[in-house]
């Protein structure tokens, strides 16, 4: 479990909920950029890569406490070529709300989106720091094993239907639903050409992802087998705090179905807006998401557009309060 090095500052303790990000929206600029504007960010972050660069390091992988802090940071290319993309997610979000537990106490709930799911469970005391840092890096190693690849839609799951229907592709899949005009499709057999045809002939936005396979597609049962052994090889511990799954609307219980229940996070759709709104608990005053490029704030801000539940995305906000 991650401990909070101080007393929070101020009052969201128990009245929050955090999100962790996938890795596909990772901007790496902002790492540096948040450790410049608050030290209670860069001393969480130190604190995290501490361990985690140990783990990195064991693996023949980059020390993230150097390579995400340099003047030049390194772009989301960079970081796929040196398998460093998984675990800079990770540690980000981590940090992020380690960070946001020393100054505004601990959340609620904590919410994980895709492979998010990691950094939660991990945030949650599930797995120790430095076993959620091995984990993250055996869970990429399955994931990239997954054929396909990601196209972002700039629309309506009703409309990717259409769109997913006009393309011809039949194996193609919705896999995220972010919000009402942002959803991901997988195309488990091509580089997704026919999809984005199809979209552009409807007049919507289609964007391959930087993430350089397929997931959430029922045709990955084989990597959901060698997902669930991974994380069983891994201690587990009792949650401290409720641990939400956007893949599939599950909330984690302790126990032996952990492995199985993350590793067909593989097979099951995410759906953001549905997931979002079960994790708010009564008192619930505000949803922190721990995006490096705050991307899932404005999904959140659009599914909650008639809630009193504030939005904030601390990476993407100049002048947010660590």
């Amino acid at each position: 479990m991650i401990e909070s090095a101080r007393e929070p500052a101020t009052g969201f303790a128990g009245a929050s909920v955090h999100v962790f990000p996938p890795q596909g929206t990772f901007a790496p600029a902002a790492i540096s950029a948040a450790a410049g504007r608050s030290e209670r960010f860069a001393d969480a972050f130190a604190r995290i890569t501490e361990q985690t660069d140990e783990v990195s390091a064991a693996e023949g992988g980059a020390r993230l406490s150097r390579f995400l802090t340099e003047a030049d940071p390194p772009s989301v290319e960079e970081l796929q070529r040196t398998g460093s993309l998984e675990l800079a997610s990770f540690v980000a979000s981590l940090a992020a709300h380690q960070a946001l537990c020393d100054a505004h106490g601990r959340p609620a709930v904590v919410l994980g989106v895709s492979a998010g799911d990691f950094a939660a469970m991990t945030a949650a005391g599930v797995f120790s720091l430095r076993d959620g840092a091995h984990l993250a890096l055996k869970a990429a190693e399955v994931q990239r094993s997954c054929p396909g690849r990601m196209v972002a839609l700039k629309c309506s799951c009703e409309e990717a239907d259409k769109i997913i229907l006009r393309s011809g592709v039949r194996d193609a899949s919705t896999a995220l639903v972010f919000d009402d005009r942002s959803v991901v499709v997988t195309v488990p057999g091509g580089e997704g050409r026919a999809l984005r045809e199809a979209a552009s002939a409807m007049g919507v936005q289609a964007v391959v992802t930087p993430v350089p396979f397929g997931s959430h597609h029922p045709s990955l049962s084989r990597q959901t087998e060698a997902l669930s052994a991974v994380v069983a090889s891994y201690e587990r511990h009792p949650a401290t705090m409720p641990v939400h799954s956007a893949a599939g609307g599950r909330v984690y219980r302790d126990g032996d179905t952990v492995p199985r229940a993350m590793a067909e996070n593989l097979v099951s759709r995410v759906d953001f807006p549905a997931s979002l709104r079960q994790s708010l608990f009564p008192g619930a005053r505000v949803v922190f998401d721990l995006d490096t490029g705050g991307a899932l704030a404005s999904s959140a801000r659009r599914i909650l557009s008639q809630s009193t539940v504030a939005v904030h995305a601390p990476f993407a906000e100049p002048a947010f309060t660590w």
